[in-house]
């Protein structure tokens, strides 16, 4: 039995743990999934701040010119054709105000300084062009792979950057204003990396997550800075509140349920553990009147001591003391039985109360050396009731047994029955030692036995009152205790009727 319950035990254990751990990667899976989502969601706030402030720059530049992009040029492509084949023809042009007092070679300067800002970018040799009378235009050749949107405003990005430098303090500012709670780290953008690339990347670990979002303000000129920030795990964990709740109350409802099982594990070995050493005293106690007994009929069957009259009336008496050994003996055996029925059938009949409670009170088994009272309370129009005659004799026996065990040697027990609409109210009180409070709720569980005991010698096994509860229940009724210490304990059945 042993090894069976640690078996149980270490694969209960096994099972909560596996599962708890099932729990555990389900739920880092969706922390990663709502990190990555709110990782996104942050980039691409970060994405129109930048966004917003060239919009804002461009706003502030302020010059007699515009320009325009043409990217369906006619000519020969610079150098080898198959170098070049991956790339396109654009003009790049101004166009100026009639009103301009700046002179061709003063424009063809300006056009120049501009476009020296991008010597950087990937084209194939430059070419001042007369766009027309009074204007410039610049023929390159981009990569193929860009298009023509993107081209346009990289080119508009390197123009506004020209006249209206990018400021990393007023866009770190902006970024504080737009989006509070975080703080952010500027750094300049890798040399070897692609400055067309616009990502972010998440950083740190689970427990520290950040965010390193790469933003080219001017590609073109291959401008742009990193910018980093940390990540804080409270908007994340309310965004999963409700995946939170459910799998931590999966999980303590899977605890729970394994202290319940090992609880019930242990009580059920303890009441094993109760049980088998009940039956081996029990066992034991039974040889004694047993022996004594065939003694006893050994000692009749012989017609000449059986003629002395004092001895025979001696052994008469021993006899019945030792038969009334052995039925309570029998009887702690069928509490025992009774306790351990879940289901106890009944047959109801009609039968009368007063009557019984006499016949119960005639049968009780007095100890030498105690004087016990009753006092009966018949609140009734007629004592006929509708129960189980037999089961309601055996509770009435275990009350009045236990008001007597339990008092001193003048006992009272006060017997009460009347009928409340469609109950029976049916009261045991007596005068005893009385039951604690912490107890009180524990005293109908089987094998359970108050701590407040006079006299640890006190025969019993803890069962009288959980067969009372047990009774009741299978009449549909119910029970309750009302005990004070040292004033006397009141037991009352409600039997519907």
């Amino acid at each position: 039995m042993e090894k069976r319950i640690r078996v149980v035990w270490v694969l209960s254990l096994l099972s909560a743990l596996l599962l708890i751990g099932v729990q555990a990667y389900w739920l880092y899976n969706q922390y990663e999934f709502v990190l990555d989502a709110y990782s996104e969601e942050l980039a691409q706030e970060m994405y129109k701040v930048g966004y917003d402030d060239f919009m804002e720059r461009k706003k502030k530049v302020k010059s007699n010119y515009s320009y325009v992009i043409n990217t369906n040029l006619e000519g020969t492509s610079y150098g080898d054709e198959e170098t070049h084949k991956d790339l396109k023809k654009i003009a790049f042009a101004f166009i100026y105000d009639k009103d301009s007092l700046l002179s061709k070679t003063q424009k063809k300067e300006q056009l120049s300084n501009i476009l020296s800002r991008i010597d950087s970018l990937d084209y194939s040799g430059e070419e001042i062009l007369p766009f027309n009378d009074k204007d410039q235009a610049l023929s390159l050749s981009i990569n193929r792979d860009l298009p023509q949107d993107s081209i346009q405003l990289f080119m508009d990005m390197a123009v506004t950057n020209h006249f209206s430098p990018f400021s990393k303090a007023r866009f770190d500012s902006l970024l504080t204003a737009h989006i509070p709670g975080h703080s952010f780290t500027m750094l300049d953008w890798p040399q070897n990396d692609s400055i067309y690339r616009i990502s972010w990347t998440r950083t740190g670990h689970i427990t520290n997550p950040g965010l390193q979002v790469a933003y080219a303000y001017s590609p073109f000129q291959k401008e742009g800075i990193i910018v980093e920030t940390a990540i804080p795990v409270e908007p994340l964990f309310t965004r999963m509140a409700v995946q939170l709740f459910l799998a931590f109350s999966l999980i303590l409802i899977l605890i729970g349920c394994l202290v319940f099982q090992i609880k019930t594990i242990l009580k059920q070995k303890k009441i094993g553990e109760l049980r088998q050493n009940f039956v081996n005293t029990m066992i034991h106690e039974l040889k004694r009147p047993v022996q004594t007994l065939k003694t006893f009929v050994s000692f009749l069957g012989d017609k000449d001591m059986r003629s002395d009259e004092i001895i025979t009336e001696q052994v008469i008496q021993d006899s019945m003391f030792e038969l009334d050994n052995l039925s309570a003996y029998l009887n702690k055996l069928k509490d025992m039985v009774r306790a351990d029925s879940d289901d106890t059938p009944l047959t109801l009949v009609h039968f009368d109360l007063h009557e019984l409670t006499e016949k119960v009170i005639r049968l009780i088994n007095i100890p030498n050396g105690k004087q016990v009272e009753f006092s009966r309370y018949f609140d009734m129009e007629s004592p006929m009731i509708d129960a189980d005659p037999i089961h309601l004799a055996n509770v009435l026996s275990n009350l009045i047994e236990n008001a007597i065990k339990y008092s001193g040697d003048k006992v009272n027990i006060e017997i009460k029955a009347r009928k409340k609409g469609n109950e029976l109210w049916l009261t045991v009180s007596d005068n005893g030692i009385g039951i604690p409070v912490v107890e009180q709720d524990r005293v109908f569980a089987k094998f359970y036995r108050g701590s407040n005991l006079p006299d640890n010698n006190i025969p019993g096994l803890g069962l009288g009152l959980s067969y009372v509860k047990l009774i009741s229940e299978a009449h549909q009724g119910r029970v309750s205790l009302q005990s004070h210490i040292g004033e006397g304990t009141s037991i009352t059945l409600f039997i519907p009727q």
